[in-house]
């Protein structure tokens, strides 16, 4: 099996195309899009959720002590700490013969 992908320089969720050549000699073309971005709140979380994006667990950086759980950050907060959440991209997969996948390399080289 050989692939290649093709991505963007963006930091997290990068879009991609991939191609992957099964041993088969059918073609995968994987197509994900630009992740999308939305502003939402930090969710109070337990110790195996440390780090994950989104959430926050007693005493961490994102912790403002809004579950009331890290005494030592103050009294308990109103709200959670704000967060920007990202979500990855949509993604649509095809799987094209070898003559269907020539075909469109040649199309393609064509342009």
């Amino acid at each position: 099996m050989s692939q290649a992908a093709v991505t963007t320089s963006a930091p997290i969720y990068p879009a991609f195309v991939n191609f992957t050549r099964n041993p088969d000699g059918t073609v995968t073309v994987t197509a994900r899009g630009e992740p999308k971005s939305h502003e939402g709140v930090h969710v109070c979380g337990f110790d195996e959720d440390k780090g994950k994006p989104g959430r926050c667990t007693p005493g961490d950086d994102a912790c403002n002590n809004y579950c009331n759980m890290a005494p030592a950050k103050g009294p308990m907060a109103d709200a959670p700490k704000p967060a920007t959440v990202h979500r990855e991209g949509p993604r649509s997969t095809l799987t094209l013969t070898a003559a269907e996948f020539d075909a469109l390399r040649a199309a393609a080289a064509a342009i």
